[in-house]
């Protein structure tokens, strides 16, 4: 049997090299082996048939909080995840405003003051983030892409400016180095290739548990790829994985961010710190779905014997 090379298959199928690779890789080209790093492909091997793309069911999470989204049912996961991820993660990158202040400014589109000023970007920022919310869960279920990762970071930026001359915070992938404090980030020239090769190694996995999306969590902290915002954008990939693989999602609130950025360093060595902390949210938003639950309980009980009365 005669074989050829990868670069013979790719011009021979019109692919490119990395998708031919892939192919041996998952064993779709009968008779092809690897000796010393060199795959050899029968010459006569036919292009492997494209792949029809599993759909995969909307989890019944998800479900719910699109229904109450998109019927204005605003009491809820829903206005539960707006409220709590917009504050813990904004309080995470020094957003100042309370609790309260983030619900009036959902409910009603206000804000109150107290004695302390209050930067407008705060609150550009924060209404942004709502915005942001919304993007995750109406693209929960799609793959992951550059292109959306960034919308995501542009979303958080607009109309905010950096300081008082109202110069525009950059929008897009870093152009100079990251500070030192960050630890080892990528250099500037590097970050679109990182962010293809990342998202394509989470993405031919078969099955995504939550070890892998925090994988995936620290890689993309680690490779820094947005002047600001990527603590934020991250945090928003991490909800929208769980949504669409059917995990109980989380919100790291700034009590955890000690424990959560300790995680973050000491990955590679011991994965437990991160896991412990977010899996102790996971028990908090566990709790949220429990109470909600009993909500929806006591409403249709109210309803039943609001109707039984009548009759």
């Amino acid at each position: 049997m005669n074989y050829i090379s990868v670069k013979e298959a790719s011009e021979k199928w019109a692919v490119s090299d990395r998708m031919v690779y892939r192919y041996c890789t998952q064993g779709r080209i009968p008779d092809a082996y690897q000796e010393f790093g060199t795959w050899f492909i029968p010459e006569n091997a036919e292009k492997p048939a494209r792949k029809e793309k599993e759909v995969k069911p909307t989890p019944l999470l998800l479900k719910k909080i699109l229904k109450q989204r998109d019927g204005k049912q605003y009491r809820g996961f829903y206005e539960y995840l707006q409220i709590n991820m917009v504050y813990s993660s904004g309080r995470m990158a020094s957003n100042r405003l309370t609790r309260n202040q983030i619900e009036v400014l959902y409910k009603k589109d206000r804000i109150f003051t107290t004695s302390e000023d209050i930067k407008v970007n705060d609150i550009v920022e924060a209404r942004n983030h709502f915005l942001c919310v919304d993007t995750i869960l109406t693209n929960a279920m799609k793959p992951l892409t550059q292109t959306f990762i960034n919308q995501l970071q542009a979303q958080l930026l607009s109309d905010s400016c950096k300081h008082r001359r109202h110069a525009p915070t950059p929008v897009g992938y870093r152009k100079s180095p990251a500070s030192k404090k960050f630890g080892k980030t990528t250099p500037p020239a590097k970050i679109s290739s990182a962010m293809a090769n990342l998202i394509e190694k989470y993405e031919v996995k078969k099955s995504v548990d939550l070890e892998d999306i925090l994988d995936f969590h620290v890689k993309f902290e680690r490779i820094r790829p947005y002047e600001d915002c990527n603590g934020r954008v991250g945090r928003l990939i991490m909800l929208k994985e769980c949504l669409r693989h059917g995990i109980i999602p989380f919100i790291i609130d700034d009590k955890r961010r000690t424990g959560y950025l300790d995680g973050i360093r000491c990955w590679d060595d011991d994965p437990v710190v991160l896991m412990d902390v977010c899996i102790e949210a996971q028990l908090r938003f566990e709790a949220q779905i429990a109470l909600q639950g009993l909500l929806e309980c006591q409403a249709k009980y109210m309803l039943k014997a609001s109707s039984t009365n009548k009759s």
